[in-house]
């Protein structure tokens, strides 16, 4: 695999700024309301500038979650890399999934807004994280065999993403509570027949 050249570097950190302007706008605006226009001023684009990226607002709100929840992926995996028991690798993931959020409450919103969009209701971009947590459960025999490791992920997900679906449908100033990683994760393993490691 060759090195990016300095045109694909540069192309690559212009549409990381389009993007991020893009989340600045759909996080003041909303989704719904956030035009093409007002991100391509935010970009200091022109409106054709921007159809050069990006085709539509729905291949730009696509990559705007692929870029983030591939952030998402590799903090999650480091933090899990750093753990050796399936207890400390559930509370990793959640800590570290519960910190992004913090960290990127708009993003979430615009997520979770977007996801009811009819445009996007074959994005794929979530699947690096599940992927990530997936190899958390290929790593411990589970003892119940109906429970596949996907499964697993996709369950601990629901809960790793409680804080930003309960922001996006419950508004609230309160944010996670101190050790909620901590409860969420016991909360996930206390249902989980696995042997012992």
């Amino acid at each position: 695999m060759t090195a990016p050249t300095l045109r694909e570097r540069r192309s690559d950190k212009r549409k990381r700024e389009i993007l991020e302007a893009a989340l600045q706008v759909m996080t003041e605006d909303g989704y719904s309301n956030a035009s093409m226009d007002r991100i391509a001023a935010a970009a200091l684009l022109t409106r054709v500038g921007l159809y050069r990226h990006f085709k539509d607002k729905a291949g730009l709100v696509t990559a705007l979650r692929a870029y983030k929840l591939s952030e998402l992926s590799e903090r999650v995996t480091a933090a899990v890399q750093l753990e050796t028991s399936l207890e400390a690798r559930v509370t990793a993931v959640i800590r570290e999934t519960f910190s992004y959020q913090s960290q990127n409450e708009g993003f979430f919103r615009v997520l979770f807004a977007s996801s009811f969009s009819h445009e996007l209701s074959a994005d794929t971009s979530l699947k690096p994280f599940l992927y990530a947590v997936t190899a958390v459960f290929e790593q411990v025999a589970i003892t119940n065999r109906d429970l596949e490791p996907m499964d697993c992920a996709a369950l601990l997900a629901m809960l790793a993403f409680g804080p930003s679906i309960k922001r996006a449908f419950v508004p609230s100033d309160a944010g996670s509570r101190p050790h909620a990683a901590e409860l969420v994760a016991r909360i996930f393993l206390h249902g989980i027949p696995r042997s012992s490691e």
